[in-house]
């Protein structure tokens, strides 16, 4: 039996439902916990969403965003999905703790790294959690309300780069139109995620950027944004989104590099490639993780010594 078949079949069985997925989630995180959330209560299942970090600003618009709570079931649940990610660390110390979880069913995208028990769909080929959520439900053969499917577009939206990243397969491009013929507000996206930033966003930015460096003879670029900048700006981290894809965009970069001062000594590193270098694989190796073309990792210590560590990880990978 197919995992997409084993996995229906536990939904069919199960009554209450916990649905989580990793801290600091992003689009696809969100939009895939939300969509599979509202599937699952449209066939009378009782559901909880669940992260251990709030919806960030940028996400809220998503129909029924609230519905994610930092709260765990009172008590033990049928079933429980993982998504976008595949150990229990990555869902946080809470979760990681909750002995009611039931069957674990584990739906993601990444390359996989001691996935927890129980059953699995984990397809690194696929652009998105989502995508693979809609390949279970088709099994279901369960319709989509427009709200489900809006959330299940914003996953696989932002997970492709807006349709521009190499993870843009035909595959994507089908889920995404027939999400849309679902009713999927594509117009509600873009308007929220890509055309209602506020004015910090952009201090911040004009701060970074004149920070931006080559490094390895212009086939690296790296960006810095430190605490005073966040404090001058009046910005947050969440304001950082996409910073790293403009060095990305620049002629000549292969790989892209975002360092972020957060509390204490940690530094939090984006980083992204064209195809050439695994930054996943550097990643890894810092104790982060992601795809070959997207990753990130926090290390300890200043943000001239994260970057030097990093560089000399991209010196072995590029030779």
């Amino acid at each position: 039996m197919r995992s997409e078949e084993r996995i229906a079949s536990a939904i069919r069985e199960g009554r209450r439902f916990l649905v989580a997925s990793h801290v600091n989630p992003d689009g696809d995180a969100i939009g895939s916990s939300i969509g599979l959330s509202l599937v699952l209560e449209s066939m009378g299942k009782e559901v909880f969403t669940y992260n251990e970090s709030a919806v960030p600003a940028l996400y809220r618009f998503i129909p029924h965003s609230d519905r994610i709570t930092q709260e765990l079931p009172p008590e033990e649940v049928d079933v429980t999905f993982v998504l976008d990610c595949s150990t229990a660390e990555r869902v946080g110390q809470k979760f990681k703790e909750f002995a009611g979880k039931g069957l674990v069913v584990v739906a993601d995208h990444h390359p996989p790294s001691a996935p927890m028990e129980g059953l699995h769909l984990i397809r690194t080929e696929a652009s998105a959690t989502a995508e693979l959520i809609y390949d279970i439900l088709d099994e279901l053969d369960v319709p989509l309300s427009p709200e489900s499917a809006t959330a299940f577009y914003v996953a696989i939206m932002t997970d492709t780069g807006s349709f521009r990243f190499s993870n843009t397969t035909p595959r994507a491009l089908e889920v995404a139109s027939e999400l849309l013929s679902f009713g999927a507000n594509h117009r509600l996206i873009v308007e929220n995620i890509y055309e209602s930033f506020p004015p910090e966003r952009f201090r911040l930015m004009a701060m970074a950027l004149s920070t931006l460096h080559f490094l390895k003879e212009g086939k690296v670029a790296s960006v810095w944004v430190t605490r005073s900048m966040f404090q001058e700006a009046q910005a947050n981290d969440e304001m950082t989104e996409g910073f790293v894809d403009i060095p990305r965009s620049i002629k000549g970069v292969e790989v892209a590099m975002l360092f972020r001062e957060k509390d204490g000594c940690d530094i939090r590193v984006n980083l992204r490639s064209r195809g050439k270098v695994d930054v996943g694989d550097i990643a890894a190796k810092f104790g982060g993780g992601g795809h070959p073309n997207a990753a990130g990792c926090t290390l300890k210590g200043s943000l001239m010594e994260a970057e030097e560590c990093l560089l000399k990880a991209l010196e072995e990978a590029m030779g």
